[in-house]
């Protein structure tokens, strides 16, 4: 008995090694959803394609390493995977005369605006009075230099209680949220130009 137990034991680690070496192998191939289930952090561009996004509008959207760049046209990068709580973090880098925000939470993919997501200007022109790092129509930044430099972005989403820090700067504090609740990130451009990098998602069940 004691041999067969032993033999079965030594059969499950044989399975779990082939399964391990045949996500390894896989990886790179399949979309990068798959990620999630081998690490807590994972990235939400491959320095590849944005095979991650659905894009709209007419803007270039380039590949670059760890992210995306882009300098002419306008439109979104809308994410495929769905948050409810998570945690991400990227560094960008704008002109003066570039458009840049971000939403979360989408709840309507056709109309995605402030009514229907959680919008956040990362643009150095203020829009409608919020600033870079402001969550537009909820809460103001303080002046947060953001143009010609390499900028960082923490956002964290749990409970609906929204965090969000630039440049270590805290904008939002477990701000409370009740409107918006599953929904993919989106990125808007609307002129410029635009380096993303390092975009990672954390989601809870690995913090």
């Amino acid at each position: 008995m004691r041999k067969l137990v032993g033999q079965s034991v030594n059969i499950k680690q044989f399975i779990w090694v082939i399964c391990f070496l045949t996500l390894v192998v896989a990886t790179p191939c399949m979309p990068q959803v798959i990620v999630t289930s081998v690490g807590g952090s994972f990235p939400l561009f491959n320095g590849q394609d944005t095979s991650a996004w659905t894009q709209t509008g007419n803007a270039n959207w380039h590949p670059i390493e760890n992210g995306v760049s882009v300098d002419q046209g306008s439109g979104m990068l809308v994410g495929k995977y769905y948050f409810t709580d998570y945690q991400i973090q990227f560094n960008y880098r704008i002109d003066g005369a570039t458009q840049f925000s971000l939403f979360t939470h989408c709840l309507d993919l056709n109309a995605i605006s402030p009514k229907s997501a959680l919008e956040i200007n990362l643009s150095s022109t203020p829009n409608k009075g919020f600033g870079a790092g402001s969550i537009m129509g909820i809460m103001q930044a303080p002046y947060i230099p953001v143009i010609n430099q390499w900028n960082t972005v923490f956002i964290s989403s749990e409970s609906n209680q929204l965090t969000v820090v630039l440049n270590g700067i805290t904008v939002a504090n477990k701000m409370d949220y009740q409107h918006f609740q599953t929904g993919p990130l989106a990125i808007q451009f609307g002129g410029g130009k635009l380096e993303i990098t390092s975009l990672n998602a954390i989601i809870p069940t690995r913090w």
